[in-house]
């Protein structure tokens, strides 16, 4: 089974299971789950945090995230390129990193030119869940930093080869993101970088799913 484990696009493929993400607080969050049918993570984005909806925002997520539906909190990070203060951001993050340790979820992370901050943050908050940063397009130092810190990684339609070459493979995650491209081909795309089967991927991130999920 092919696994998108970051996408905004609810469409259905057969053998393909997919992480839906709700920003929160968009108008479609509103409508209510399909609690049977669909995986979602659901979180507040760097550039959607509003501070005077900030408090209710947070009660929405965590009062939906416990749901099953619901596997990951995010995405949400920190973002240096976005106009909402560097404050908000990192007291926006710290309030999900909270959710994500209180309901046992991964967190899923948007983070730009914000590593170090990054880094700093997982280091004083030492949380149990696995925090996994998807869209990531770092050179293989920062790739080595970060899983050494225990970070998963999630790679889409652009990604640096050397990092996918270096990469350990049981830290690593597929995703198509809000991008046209199927998640079927970033799976040929990253086995042609490694040199690898197809079919060898899809059971290493499969067994990469379970091993964070189940």
């Amino acid at each position: 089974m092919y696994i998108n484990i970051h996408t905004h696009q609810q469409v259905e493929e057969k053998d393909v299971l997919s992480i839906i993400n709700l920003n929160v607080p968009e108008r479609f969050c509103r409508c209510g789950l399909d609690l049977e049918n669909t995986n979602y993570s659901l979180g507040i984005h760097p550039w959607k945090i509003h501070e005077q909806l900030l408090s209710e925002n947070l009660r929405y997520i965590e009062g939906n995230a416990a749901f099953k539906c619901v596997k990951a909190i995010g995405e949400c990070g920190l973002d240096k390129l976005t106009e909402t203060s560097p404050e908000l951001q990192e007291r926006a993050f710290l309030a999900q990193i909270h959710i994500s340790e209180k309901l046992g979820k991964p967190l899923i992370i948007h983070c730009v030119k914000a590593l170090d901050e990054l880094i700093a943050l997982k280091k004083e908050t030492d949380p149990r869940q696995v925090w996994m940063i998807h869209g990531f397009r770092g050179k293989p130092e920062q790739m080595h930093q970060l899983t050494k810190l225990g970070f998963f990684l999630s790679f889409g339609e652009h990604f640096n080869e050397d990092t996918i070459r270096q990469m350990p493979l049981d830290k690593m995650f597929l995703e198509t993101d809000d991008k046209e491209i199927s998640i079927r081909q970033v799976y040929k795309n990253v086995a042609a970088v490694l040199d690898r089967k197809e079919e060898f991927l899809i059971g290493q991130i499969e067994s990469n799913y379970h091993a964070v999920f189940d």
